[in-house]
């Protein structure tokens, strides 16, 4: 057996491949004091830091000798091996876990085991050769043959296989997805549930309550604070019992959504770049670190379009949306006009969007938001089809608290209006 602790090769590759890349933390930042050492990769979320340690492992056998039994043999050891790997590491971090117990952190914090097995065969017939095998673990194999410290769910090492991790992170596409399914399978372990492999968790999640709560409490404080006047039906329903069918048909859909947003969100990222004036690194975090529900409402809105009455389409109009994954975050969605004299003509709208931006954050006072962002979105015709092409601008403010001589102009500037 040859077992290759750290080889970075396919590990980086599944990173750069994915939103982990925004958030890998360079080796300065890693050797910090605030974080565990010793760990091959770490991450940094807004709300969480994940802590990964990897095994690719290369195994040489003749073909006679690989069999499922055999297999099981090497997953058992190389697993083995993470666990002790990560109980020493974690105890050498002594002093870090006595601070995390001593100090209230609102930081989650995720240790992630990650095995890679291939096999090299060596055959006087066919030559060498060698393929990655597929595999999965679930309860039962860390019950039998990998016991797993469950004594502080805190600290457990959640083990995946390199190609069931991938798939993992290409289905939750998002920093605060992958952390809420972290959770979910954290949770199944403490617990002692059974589950048959990390797929069918993944699928059982998908369509749990579990991923439509953080949403729904998001939309209960904004019931509280009188933003909103009720839970969307659709979320409810989901997390309905026996509605199964109905959470399968609604995670499709908000995919599909998800995948057109990134695809329109890289254009922007793009184009911004080319432009010489990149969207700043911490409005990306952002918006990445949203959840694909609020991606689904946000296209939602987008496709819309194709709804709307000619007079709306042509004088422009606006929408608002607010974040499903954290509290205090906020969207303007201003469809641009087709008439260019139009206030909501695409040209004024970027000369003017602080002014926009302002009069939001005068709205929402109580409380006052973290984050608002203007989407400002235009509809193009293909030039070589009879397509439209969707445009976006994304412009931010983070909120902030004005004097009540600042909200009384405000508010006589209003009424000056209203009367025009």
């Amino acid at each position: 057996m040859d077992i290759q602790q750290a080889s970075h090769a396919p590990w980086q590759k599944m990173i750069q491949q994915c939103f982990l890349s925004l958030y890998e933390l360079p080796d300065d930042k890693i050797t910090d004091s605030d974080h565990f050492q010793g760990y091959d990769f770490v991450f940094e979320f807004s709300g969480a830091t994940i802590y990964l340690l990897v095994n690719t492992v290369v195994m040489q056998a003749n073909r006679q000798e690989v069999d499922n039994p055999r297999v099981r043999e090497w997953r058992k050891e190389v697993v083995n091996q993470l666990i002790k790997r990560h109980a020493q590491i974690y105890q050498k971090n002594d002093s870090l876990i006595v601070d995390r117990n001593t100090v209230t952190t609102d930081k989650a914090v995720y240790f992630i085991g990650l095995t890679s097995l291939s096999i090299n065969h060596q055959d006087d017939q066919l030559g060498h050769s060698s393929y990655a095998v597929g595999y999965e673990y679930g309860s039962r194999f860390f019950a039998e043959d990998c016991v797993l410290d469950l004594d502080d769910e805190q600290s457990i090492l959640q083990v995946f296989s390199h190609q069931n991790f991938v798939d993992i992170l290409n289905q939750l596409v998002t920093p605060s997805d992958l952390t809420t399914f972290l959770d979910f399978h954290r949770r199944q372990l403490s617990s002692f549930v059974s589950f048959q492999n990390e797929s069918t968790l993944l699928k059982q999640f998908l369509q749990s309550p579990d991923f439509h709560h953080r949403a729904i409490r998001v939309q209960e404080q904004l019931i509280d604070n009188e933003l909103i006047e009720q839970v969307e039906l659709r979320l409810l329903k989901a997390v309905e019992p026996n509605q199964n069918v109905y959470a399968d048909a609604l995670m499709a859909e908000m995919q599909k959504n998800t995948r057109m947003w990134f695809k329109l969100f890289n254009s922007v990222l793009e184009r911004y770049y080319e432009a010489g004036r990149p969207l700043p690194n911490e409005q990306v975090d952002i918006l990445v670190d949203e959840s694909m529900y609020t991606y689904a409402c946000l296209v939602e809105k987008i496709l819309a379009y194709r709804t709307m009455d000619q007079d709306s389409r042509w004088n422009g109009y606006v929408r608002h949306e607010h974040s499903y994954h954290v509290f205090g975050r906020h969207y303007l969605m201003v469809f641009y006009a087709q008439d260019d004299s139009s206030s909501l003509s695409a040209e004024n709208v970027r000369l003017s969007y602080k002014d926009l931006l302002s009069d939001i954050n005068v709205q929402l006072q109580e409380p006052v938001m973290d984050d608002l962002f203007l989407l400002g979105v235009e509809f193009r015709p293909c030039e070589d089809s009879v397509n439209t092409e969707v445009y976006l601008d994304i412009f931010h403010q983070a909120g902030s608290l004005i004097d009540e001589s600042t909200q009384r102009l405000y508010d006589r500037l209003a009424q000056l209006q209203a009367q025009l």
